[in-house]
């Protein structure tokens, strides 16, 4: 008995340990793909640079199905519809504050203008057009390398 409710603890700490989101460094430039560097077995940059993995969708904004009532208004209060059209890459977290920039492995920068439901503390969603339902449900769910840029002065 004592032994299924620690395994029953030790799985759900990891669950949530899991869905919280985790550090994990960035893999090392140095080489190649597949390269290790000699003396790092791991093939981890000895100094991770700042950012983290995180789950990065996308949604589509002007879709009251994936927003709320209000489908275009930002939680910033901007006209997501306008700026996304406009070809601004828009972007939705609730890990840094609004009109932060985050850099995403693969995507390139976007401004957070819109809040995410709180279940989804550690994730990104990438706003597309209305009229791009396609593209953000192929984009799925992937993991990538986030980092928050820093402000300038």
């Amino acid at each position: 008995m004592k032994k299924s409710i620690l395994l029953t603890f030790a799985i759900a700490v990891a669950s949530l340990w899991i869905g919280y989101g985790f550090d994990a460094p960035a893999p090392a430039s140095e080489g190649g793909p597949g390269s290790v560097a000699v003396g790092n077995p791991g093939g981890f940059a000895r100094t991770p640079s700042p950012g983290r993995v995180r789950e990065v969708t996308a949604y589509n904004v002007g879709v009251k199905e994936q927003t709320n009532d209000q489908p275009c208004l930002g939680a910033t209060g901007e006209n997501l519809c306008r700026l996304v059209a406009r070809g601004l890459k828009v972007c939705a977290a609730n890990f840094v504050a609004p009109k932060s920039i985050l850099h995403i492995e693969g995507y390139g920068e976007c401004i957070v203008l819109d809040r995410m439901n709180r279940r989804f503390a550690h994730r990104v969603d990438i706003a597309m057009r209305e009229d791009e339902a396609d593209k953000a449900r192929e984009f799925g769910v992937q993991r990538r390398h986030v980092k928050v840029k820093p402000v300038q002065p």
